[in-house]
């Protein structure tokens, strides 16, 4: 009889045993999950909104207002001994037992539109958005070639009706002096808050550190290309378009919706929509010189970065292509922090278990 009875403590554990700790398993599993699916989602509409805009067709932006993924767990269990002591037809055990697992994930999604898109699209985005990256450590020079028209006058490249507009000369020049200060560690950002609650403002400071021997040519280039005084070492930095105070750099930024608009136009497209009429050719020049770099093709890769289909083409970005990967991932967090500036519900994950 002892070998019987491990055989039903052993049964009745593995059918009822399962029911323990389902809740921390699938909290680790569903956590890493849903963020790994809504960001691989987030990056694929991002591409696809910069396509769709390539081609001149009206962009979506739908954000996720909530997850609820509800699994349930049951599992029953029958045991049965009949013992016949001296008779046939013997001793014997009879098991039955059932496990049944239900997965019910819900979604809730919520279209940007009315005043959400005007706030987070159409509005420039602020000095202090922009420049709180380069505080973080991202590349000054790549976040003004993706966010800035100019500053202090000095043009940016942009399109405008289809035509391509080449950087300014000084406006080169000024990013490759203030990325070698960056680099060196002399470039800082001061930010001073006024006020509180909805109406607090934020002023933002570009610091420019002369104390190291070696960078003070660099330094002097890059007061002459803001138009600063020559011992300045702190300017302001304020929205605008034309140069202000020797004490100031005037940036006038770009809008959401302008970002994703000039990433647009440097996506490459098939010569057969062009010549329809489709949409218009891409920009001359070396693809390398492009702040980002984006394929098409009948087929994507399948280790690609981001990938998504359009009119039956596929538009994808190298995962081996670093310089687009980091632009790309930049241009996604301007529009994190663009998104911040309207009021919205976070997104709630719910996560039953039972």
């Amino acid at each position: 009889m002892k070998p019987i009875r491990s055989l039903l403590v052993c049964a009745a554990l593995s059918l009822g045993g399962c029911s323990f700790g389902v809740g921390p398993q699938r909290l680790d599993i569903d956590q890493l999950g849903y963020a790994t699916t809504l960001g691989e989602g987030l990056k694929r509409q991002m591409l696809l909104n910069m396509v769709r805009l390539r081609y001149a067709d009206v962009p979506a932006f739908v954000s996720v207002t909530q997850m609820i993924s509800g699994s349930t767990l049951q599992s029953t269990a029958q045991l049965g001994l009949n013992a016949y002591t001296n008779a046939a037809p013997g001793n014997f055990v009879t098991a039955a037992g059932t496990v049944q697992y239900t997965d019910r994930p819900t979604f809730t999604f919520t279209p940007v539109t009315g005043d959400q898109f005007a706030q987070s699209y159409l509005r420039p985005l602020a000095p202090a958005e922009l420049l709180s990256l380069a505080q973080s450590g991202a590349p000054i020079d790549l976040l003004f070639r993706i966010g800035v028209h100019s500053v202090n006058g000095l043009a940016n490249e942009a399109t405008h009706s289809g035509a391509s507009q080449q950087a300014a000369g000084g406006f080169q020049e000024l990013m490759r002096t203030l990325v070698e200060i960056q680099h060196a560690g002399a470039l800082g950002l001061r930010f001073e808050r006024h006020g509180q609650g909805p109406g607090q403002t934020t002023k933002v400071f570009l610091l420019l550190d002369d104390s190291q021997p070696g960078l003070r040519s660099r330094i002097r280039d890059a007061r002459r290309l803001l138009g600063a005084g020559p011992a300045a070492r702190e300017l302001e930095v304020v929205y605008g378009r034309s140069r202000g105070r020797q004490d100031q750099v005037v940036v006038l930024t770009r809008s959401m919706l302008q970002v994703l608009y000039e990433f647009g136009t440097q996506i490459e497209v098939a010569e057969a929509d062009v010549t329809r009429g489709e949409t218009g050719p891409t920009g001359q020049g070396d693809p390398r010189d492009r702040v980002m770099r984006v394929r098409q093709g009948t087929h994507a890769p399948a280790d690609a970065y981001a990938a998504v289909v359009y009119r039956g083409r596929w538009f994808w970005i190298d995962a081996a292509d670093l310089r687009s990967k980091t632009a790309f991932t930049f241009a996604y967090i301007l529009q994190v922090l663009a998104e911040s500036g309207r009021s919205q519900v976070a997104p709630v994950v719910t996560i039953p278990a039972q």
